[in-house]
């Protein structure tokens, strides 16, 4: 069997798709305009180029995520042109006629929003991450209107991210396009993508492409990390906070054969072993942790149409969390203080590639990847252990048609083996899931303007049986400054119930469910429109989005029927959520960059037989955020307000019968603000950054009930629905050192 999953891993592999850009290069002369023939045209970050022929014209690939073109020739000055359509380009390259080396770069935004993609996604850069402190994934979306993240409990430190109002569960998280941070690795997978080894992320609402999967319900995020092909030499970073938390990363990439073979280091430890308890509870206020890391990665790239990569990481991480008394060597115990320690050895490796025919008119491409994941943990007297091997593969053929190429055609088959092994309550669980699937996904793009995508699979599950996935996606750019969206669609999730929410495990009320797996079904609909102008001579961008998410099926967690249980279960009745979003994105100023959003949430679910508004969810968000650059990026300052709104706090009916006349507020949480700020300053080749996050220091009120008596019946420290540690200053230290 493991010789098996081996030849697997090796011979079933990623795919993405490019736009292909066009346009013509001139230069200025007596006689007006002229071709310039020879230009070097390369994507920025990256080494896949062309260059201009004799008439000055140039035809390059654009893949996802690849927005700055940059423009070099001997004797006159780099320029680099933001590309966010496929129409023509003319760009006018002017003679250098400084006498040291001169080059013009255009301020990187940071995020955008691409009007290309049929399916409405916003790109985050390198430049983006840089405006906090972006030490996981979990913290890169601090300054995102879309992407909302919070503590899942008061004691393990455990992060959620939320998009379209709905828990992170719901989107597919990729890693360059694979599916990754599953299962096991759900409730802290978030905390396991260091920030500095980050290219950039993508973030797509609504029903994803049936190419990657069938369980992107509200939608997927996709993480880059940095490819040892990039100009990249050496980049260092050092980290500290005043709450104890110290982080170092580095990476090299190393060049074997030119750009044909190169392979890249990267290296993690974070530790955190301060016992910081700020509101005197006698719970600390984030646990004590130490994490590793490593990863090796391998690139080779014929530039003749083969493309190979492989790679591996391997992650240790230690959390205690608890009351303040606790330490490592402790053993559960009633005698002893309450303390949650979780335990985790983590191995991953991924083969992906692809051939592209020397006519660019068929590619074939594959990706793999493969998980061991083991944990061992206690929460109070409670154990939970769990181990997951999980194996996933992809194939797909890709077939260019018709004479301007307006049709696509996309096919292939996927496979996932998933083995899980859990215990709690002294029962043991175990099940394997085995998914083979086929799909066709088919695009019709007459001209740059219009691009419909349909797409349709059949997933074979041996527990839950054969399944159809559709998913429909359609852009129209129906005036200059005007592109509308629309897509449905739908998708299916295995919904792992212990797994998922062992955070609840931080409670007196033991869980409650009658089947340790589920599947989830639901429908998706969304639409937008983006409309991009001049405003004062600069790049003014407008959105309006909504979603509607319905469930057929769905993994209920009801804290409000029982007093001694919190019961997982699946839905018996209605349940939705609406996300109706406005954004502005503008440079009021040369340099500033501001960003208002506005985001409105309508979720409910049946929860004991009544629809109710789903708890710990803030009915809406605003966002502000301002960052500004100085002449040269010697400095560069951010700032980032969010105003979140309030909430429903889950209670049980006797509990609400004993305390209604007390406060009219209880079972509700007032709407709160958040203050985030950050300045760096540049140097050649290294930068130094301060920032401070929560500047208003403002927590949850007794985020940890019953903190006075942990193993009474009163005890539950599950309820978050805001911050949990107050103000956090934190400096931080930056090297890189690229290839010449």
């Amino acid at each position: 069997m493991k010789r098996f999953y081996f030849l697997l891993l090796i011979f079933l592999p990623v795919f993405s798709f490019a736009d292909e850009i066009k346009g013509f290069v001139f230069t200025r002369e007596e006689g007006g305009k002229q071709p310039l023939p020879g230009v070097n045209i390369y994507w920025e970050g990256t080494t896949q180029g062309t260059a201009s022929v004799d008439d000055g014209s140039f035809r390059i690939q654009q893949k996802d995520g690849q927005h700055m073109l940059v423009f070099s020739f001997v004797g006159y000055k780099q320029q680099v042109v933001r590309v966010e359509s496929a129409g023509a380009l003319e760009v006018l390259m002017e003679p250098n006629v400084e006498l040291e080396e001169v080059t013009v770069i255009r301020k990187d935004r940071g995020t955008y929003l691409s009007v290309i993609n049929p399916i409405q996604t916003e790109s985050i850069s390198g430049a983006e991450l840089h405006k906090a402190a972006c030490c996981n994934l979990a913290e890169s979306f601090e300054t995102n209107p879309s992407v909302d993240m919070s503590y899942s409990d008061a004691v393990t430190g455990a992060k959620q991210i939320k998009l379209l109002g709905l828990d992170g569960t719901y989107s597919l998280m990729q890693v360059e396009n694979m599916p990754n941070l599953r299962g096991l690795a759900t409730t802290f997978g978030l905390t396991y993508i260091p920030g500095p080894w980050m290219e950039s992320i993508q973030v797509s609402k609504g029903a994803a492409s049936v190419l990657n999967g069938y369980d992107a319900i509200a939608g997927q995020i996709n993480a880059e990390l940095k490819k040892p092909d990039s100009n990249e030499k050496l980049f260092l970073n050092a980290f500290g906070n005043m709450e104890g938390r110290y982080e170092f990363n580095a990476n090299g990439n190393i060049r074997l054969i030119g750009d044909t073979l190169t392979t890249g280091i990267f290296v993690h430890a974070n530790q955190l072993m301060t016992k910081n308890d700020h509101n005197h509870d006698g719970f600390l206020d984030i646990p004590m942790s130490q994490m590793y890391q490593i990863s090796n990665r391998w690139k080779y790239n014929n530039h003749k149409g083969l493309m190979l990569q492989t790679g591996f990481t391997y992650l240790q991480e230690d959390r205690l969390g608890g009351q303040t008394g606790v330490d490592w060597d402790m053993t559960p115990s009633l005698s002893n203080p309450y303390g949650v320690s979780i335990d985790t050895k983590r191995l991953e490796a991924f083969l992906k590639g692809g051939y592209v025919t020397p006519n660019g008119k068929n590619a074939i491409a594959w990706l793999s990847n493969f998980s061991r994941h083991e944990t061992e943990s206690f929460y109070g007297v409670t154990d939970y252990t769990g181990d997951e091997t999980r194996l996933f593969s992809s194939a797909i053929y890709t077939k260019y048609m018709g004479q301007l190429e307006e049709h696509t055609l996309n096919v292939g088959g996927s496979y996932i083996y998933d083995d899980f092994n859990e215990q709690l309550y002294s029962n043991a669980i175990q099940r394997t899931e085995k998914v083979p699937g086929l799909f066709a996904e088919y695009t019709f793009k007459p001209h740059e303007n219009l691009t419909l995508m349909t797409g349709i699979r059949t997933d074979f599950h041996n527990i839950f049986g054969t399944f159809v996935t559709p998913r429909m996606h359609f852009r129209y750019r129906f005036a200059e400054h005007f592109t509308v969206r629309a897509n449905a669609g739908k998708g299916y999730r295995t919904a792992n119930v212990l797994s998922e929410n062992t955070y609840l495990l931080a409670s007196s009320r033991a869980l409650q469910y009658t089947n340790d797996v589920m599947q989830e079904e639901a429908w998706n609909y969304g639409f937008s429109l983006i409309q991009n102008y001049m405003l004062l001579g600069r790049d003014l961008t407008l959105n309006a989005e909504f979603f509607r998410t319905d469930f057929k099926t769905q993994l209920v967690i009801d804290r409000e029927t029982s007093a001694d249980y919190v019961i997982l279960a699946p839905l018996d009745g209605t349940s939705y959520a609406n996300s109706l979003q406005f954004d502005v994105r503008w440079q009021p100023i040369e340099r500033l960059d501001l960003l208002l959003a506005y985001r409105v949430n309508d979720i409910k679910q049946t929860i004991g037989g009544e629809l109710r508004d789903k708890p710990l969810q803030s009915d809406y968000k605003g966002l502000i955020n301002l960052n500004y650059t100085t002449n040269l990026k010697k400095w560069m300052f951010d700032y980032t307000l969010q105003f979140n709104g309030g909430g429903r706090i889950p209670y049980v009916y006797e509990e609400w019968m004993s305390r209604v006349d007390m406060s009219s507020d209880f079972g509700h949480f007032k709407p709160y603000t958040i203050m985030n700020a950050q300045v760096t300053k540049y140097f050649r080749y290294w930068s130094i950054y301060l920032g401070a996050e929560n500047l208003t220091d403002f927590t949850q009120a007794n985020p940890v009930a019953g903190a006075d008596n942990p193993f009474g019946s009163d005890f539950d420290a599950t309820n978050i629905w805001g911050p949990v540690m107050g103000r956090k200053v934190y400096l931080g230290l930056r090297f890189n050192l690229n290839y010449e």
